[in-house]
């Protein structure tokens, strides 16, 4: 019983990064209809940004220019995405060509060696599970953007332009909302959203140049696991998969390990966890 206690413990804290990269792939659906295939190639790019420039400059350095790394890059994705806005198989197809070019940047200017830091010596102890501070200040982080998602999503005028936009986008237009403005902001959020997420899986677990497409279909899984109405759902998402993904590591082998979280995922879509109206919703 103990152990599952601690399972479930780690597993809630590991969920937490995969919820933080579920915030903006539903952003990005809510706002295009689509999924940018990218975003953990951006998480990547600032853990390894933060890595480099943190030791020589300091960490407060290396945060505030990975997470820059990480909006240029969604800057450059809503560029992209503007090439063809009425085609969201262009948009996946292209942010999956991205996310391949990241990863070829960060082997070649970063090496292929796992980068991890550990800036605390000392753990918490609760209840006998030994927890590093790391993991408070994580779930301290996901709250908070949380919860500034949620004001500005459902108690500000970029979020009612945003949703009007991704609603009826000529519409929106015709009412004299920027459209484009707003789809473009939104890449540029998640850019910053899937910085942050970076960082802190730097600080938390490491990653090598090789994790993108691991953090990309896992968050994925993570926004579509309750349905697409909102990155809140995502975070809760997050943290169920980090919950089973810590499970089936502690009580099965290594190969059904991995594949356990995916049959979890699978088997909730499958049994309409996820409704029709969960996606057809998800901008109301």
């Amino acid at each position: 019983m103990e152990q599952l206690i601690e399972l479930a413990v780690r597993g809630i804290l590991l969920g937490v990064t995969y919820g933080l990269l579920a915030f903006p792939i539903s952003l990005i659906f809510l706002a295009t209809d689509t999924v940018d295939l990218a975003i953990g190639a951006y998480a990547v790019l600032a853990a390894v940004t933060a890595f480099v420039i943190g030791g020589p400059l300091g960490i407060a350095a290396g945060i505030c220019v990975a997470t820059v790394a990480s909006a240029i890059t969604g800057t450059i994705s809503g560029i992209l995405s503007r090439r063809d806005p009425g085609n969201p198989l262009v948009i996946v197809l292209a942010s999956f060509g991205f996310a391949v070019m990241l990863e070829s940047t960060v082997l070649s200017g970063f090496g292929h060696d796992p980068v991890i830091r550990q800036p605390f010596d000392t753990f918490w102890n609760l209840g006998g599970i030994r927890i590093s501070p790391q993991a408070g200040i994580n779930v301290l982080v996901g709250t908070l953007i949380m919860f500034a998602l949620y004001l500005l999503l459902y108690r500000s005028p970029w979020g009612r332009m945003m949703r009007a936009s991704a609603i009826n986008p000529r519409g929106a237009q015709l009412a004299g909302i920027p459209v484009r403005a707003v789809q473009f902001s939104t890449f540029l959020l998640t850019g910053i959203l899937a910085g942050i997420a970076g960082v802190l899986i730097l600080y938390t677990s490491g990653t090598d140049f090789a994790a993108g497409l691991h953090l990309t279909l896992t968050s994925f899984g993570a926004a579509i696991l309750f349905g697409l109405q909102g990155p809140m759902r995502g975070f809760i998402g997050g943290i169920a998969i980090g919950v089973v993904e810590s499970l089936s590591a502690g009580f099965a082998s290594g190969g059904l390990a991995t594949m356990i979280p995916l049959i979890f995922i699978f088997t909730v879509l499958a049994t309409g966890k996820m409704s029709r109206e969960g996606i057809a919703g998800g901008r109301a």
